[in-house]
């Protein structure tokens, strides 16, 4: 039963302290009722008779939203912009050549008499590779030279007859033809020699020598590779989702699965017309920088792409400020501060993507100041090209007494929202105990002082 008593006394005890400091404090009661706490009926009365709408603190709302001297509230603000999503594609690439080339016999089949390139040479265009025996082309073309020499002779003299008028026109355009004829046999002499030895068609280098002295070959006998490997060829394929963010010359990183601490730079070069139907990606091919010849044909990469996405307004991190209903921006309206939803689709270090219906690309957005906004709160700005990266701080070229007033109202209202109230400072005096007078306490003091030789402590401060 005592328990039960002390119970409601502490009840009691509660309630009226409660009740004391909503009197003394009317704004604490007006915030509760301004809640959506559940209360019952007579306690929501009884709250708004011991703090009523007329005994309203008559610079409590205006001190958050206004200036000492009553105007309306700097804020610093920065226009929304628009910006792109950023999407990094990676995939899984093979290294080629950029130009390749498998050299076979022109045409000719015969006995190699000489080898003139070894695995990994280096090569420029129209070098020999390969030396096929040639002795009977040598014959055809000495054969064929006699031949032109002869037709031209013979012409001479036909020429010199039809002066004298010995013989018709007609029979030296004949000879003329035999002479023409001859030409021709001598070039395609020359063409027959010159197939004989086999030459590099492009700069580059030269990739295991398949033949060898003494071996015959022919048209379908493929002698080397020719590599030009300067630039590097990566292909990869490009999810369906990506093609059409893909360009030509689009940058690209291509990271070697051997030297996963190496990052070669390229551009796409390349890009299928067509997708695969059964894996519904698209071909894609990157030319990658090798002048140190470093990477090789047949290697692995992997490639990484950064494309640009779709489009979205874009604010400054400092104004996005979170509710329970989400994160919002507040923006100025003829010079009044309104609260615009947004939803975040991406977030950088410098700026923040962001959709939303009430928002639109130039509009000006608070970045300091955010404290003390309310719906409908008149502001003005701060004259500055740049806002500073602190939130609430002051930036170059702003009104800095202005700034500065600012600083000191907000310090003043943390300071009085931190500072316990009378009732309060009233109720821990009474808990505390009473401090015994002072002409009790120094007397003991002394004789405690006198039985350790030394001098009160108050009385040494004193000296």
């Amino acid at each position: 039963m005592a328990m039960i008593r002390q119970i409601l006394v502490t009840l009691v005890v509660l309630v009226l302290m409660g009740a004391a400091y909503v009197k003394l404090e009317p704004s604490a009661g007006r915030a509760l009722l301004a809640s959506d706490l559940p209360m019952p009926t007579p306690l929501r009365e009884a709250i708004a008779w011991l703090a009523p709408p007329g005994g309203e603190a008559p610079t409590a709302k205006a001190t958050v939203g206004r200036s000492r001297g009553g105007g309306p509230q700097l804020v610093v603000v920065n226009p929304v912009e628009t910006g792109r999503t950023r999407t990094q594609m990676r995939a899984i690439g093979t290294g080629e050549a950029a130009r390749s080339v498998t050299v076979y016999p022109d045409n000719t089949t015969g006995v190699i008499e000489t080898v003139s390139v070894r695995s990994g040479d280096e090569v420029e265009a129209g070098d020999p590779l390969v030396l096929l025996e040639h002795s009977s082309e040598e014959l055809a073309v000495a054969r064929a030279r006699i031949a032109v020499d002869a037709a031209e002779e013979k012409l001479t003299r036909y020429q010199r007859l039809q002066q004298s008028r010995t013989i018709s026109s007609v029979e030296v355009n004949d000879v003329i033809r035999e002479r023409d004829n001859a030409r021709l046999d001598l070039r395609s002499a020359e063409i027959a020699l010159e197939k004989r030895t086999v030459r590099a068609p492009i700069a580059g280098r030269i990739g295991i020598v398949s033949v060898d002295t003494g071996d015959l070959v022919g048209a379908q006998t493929a002698i080397a590779t020719v590599d030009d490997r300067k630039e590097l060829k990566v292909v990869f394929y490009t999810p369906e989702s990506f093609v059409s963010e893909l360009k030509r010359d689009a940058p690209v990183h291509a990271v070697p699965t051997a030297q996963p601490d190496a990052v070669f730079k390229g551009h796409i070069s390349a890009i299928d017309s067509r997708l695969d139907e059964a894996s519904r990606t698209l071909r894609t091919e990157a030319l990658v920088d090798n002048e140190n010849d470093t990477l090789r044909p047949g290697m692995s990469f992997a490639v990484s792409l950064s494309l640009d996405g779709e489009e979205y307004l874009s604010v400054d991190p400092l104004s996005v400020v979170w509710e329970r209903t989400g994160p919002i921006v507040w923006k100025i309206v003829d010079g009044k501060a309104v609260k615009a939803p947004i939803s975040i689709v991406e977030r950088n270090i410098d700026r923040v993507l962001v959709s939303s219906s009430e928002l639109d690309a130039d509009d000006d957005v608070v970045v300091e100041g955010l404290q003390a906004m309310r719906p409908g709160i008149e502001v003005r700005t701060g004259s500055e090209d740049r806002a500073s990266p602190v939130a609430g701080g002051t930036s170059p070229g702003a009104d800095t007494s202005a700034a500065r007033q600012a600083g000191e109202r907000r310090s003043a209202a943390d300071s009085a929202a931190l500072r316990p109230s009378g009732f309060v400072r009233s109720a821990v005096a009474q808990e505390m105990p009473a401090p015994p007078p002072a002409s009790l306490e120094r007397p003991a003091a002394r004789g405690r002082a006198s039985q350790s030789g030394e001098a009160p402590r108050g009385e040494e401060s004193g000296r």
